[in-house]
């Protein structure tokens, strides 16, 4: 199914998060109108997911958002819509209003479920009125999705842990999917003042992946799919960042990670068995993945290397490229 994304960037936000600045990060600025969405439905020649980010779609007027979810009716037969919103705007009405269309999922941004990391970020809720939004989506039928962040002022990992554990024990096997987003210090930001003041230190990209790889192994143990980790490139985004885990390819880094982490964790000497599609878990970006499950091993990369077996029963024989992690050092503990 093709993907017809509208980006509503700080629509009807009913606060302004301390980390956010969606201008920046999506390199949108101008809001499309209803018009604009009715136009480029009629236009589509096959079923299309119509996406709504950015912004809180459901703290806009009911009429806005009816506007705009008539004009999705325009798409072929088949389409579905798919919005972001805030966890203060779910009420037995607007859920009633959604269920009317073809919404086939709800994406709340939860960042944490933490009460101390987000009053530190301004979200103006608590951990159990988010979790609370997310159940009613579930329970109204709808497919949740939960935005999570890391590294957020005042979140532990093991914050972020309990956040994903509380979600799974609310999914109660009903369909919800996860992004897990790294704080990144963005100008014109609340965050950047705290930054440059002292008050918030972000985390490095080593650290950044590492939390997040945890974190997939953890989603996968719950049986709760993850539909990206990490922010969408763009070039706005790369030039707006103060400080922070910003890289190009950072979710190939938590999934290289990832997967590290469950080799080492079944054993500790190998031989490894890797699928020929997660190669570049290991090799790529100056061999991450490698040289992490070398240092999680005790393995030198060269000894770690000679005992990764790709399917096929394809022998690596050491032969990966002679190259050190993404900053030249090996700092991972």
């Amino acid at each position: 199914m093709m993907r017809l994304p509208f980006f509503l960037s700080m629509q009807s936000c009913p606060r302004r998060c301390i980390y956010c600045h969606q201008g920046e990060i999506t390199g949108v600025f101008d809001i499309p109108s209803p018009e604009h969405v009715e136009a480029a439905a009629a236009s589509a020649t096959r079923p299309a997911e119509v996406c709504f980010f950015g912004g809180s779609f459901t703290c806009l007027p009911p009429n806005r958002q009816k506007a705009y979810l008539d004009g999705v009716l325009k798409a072929p037969r088949g389409s579905t819509v798919r919005l972001s919103t805030h966890p203060e705007c779910l009420s037995p009405a607007v859920l009633a209003l959604l269920a009317s269309y073809p919404v086939s999922m709800i994406e709340l941004g939860i960042s944490s479920l933490d009460d101390h990391v987000l009053s530190m970020c301004n979200r103006g809720y608590s951990g159990a009125v988010a979790l609370s939004a997310l159940e009613s989506v579930l329970d109204a039928g709808f497919h949740g999705g939960a935005q999570m962040m890391i590294g957020l002022p005042g979140q532990s990992e093991e914050s972020s842990f309990d956040d994903l554990r509380r979600l799974g024990a609310a999914r109660k096997g009903r369909p919800l999917t996860i992004r897990i987003y790294p704080c990144l210090v963005l100008k014109n930001t609340p965050l950047e003042e705290l930054y440059r003041k002292g008050g918030y230190v972000p985390l490095d990209v080593d650290r950044a992946a590492l939390w997040s790889g945890r974190l997939l192994i953890l989603a996968r143990e719950l049986g709760i799919p993850v539909q990206r980790v990490g922010l969408q490139e763009s070039a706005t985004l790369g030039r707006s960042i103060v400080a922070g885990p910003h890289h190009p390819a950072f979710g190939e880094l938590a999934r290289a990670a990832e997967l590290a982490f469950s080799l080492a964790a079944g054993s500790s000497s190998g031989p490894w068995q890797v699928p020929r599609k997660a190669m570049s878990l290991l090799t790529g970006h100056r061999q991450y993945g490698l040289r992490l499950l070398a240092c999680r091993t005790g393995l030198s990369p060269e000894e770690t290397a000679r005992r990764v077996v790709f399917a096929g029963n394809t022998e690596t024989n050491g032969k990966f490229p002679d190259e050190r992690g993404i900053d030249g050092t090996l700092s991972w503990e």
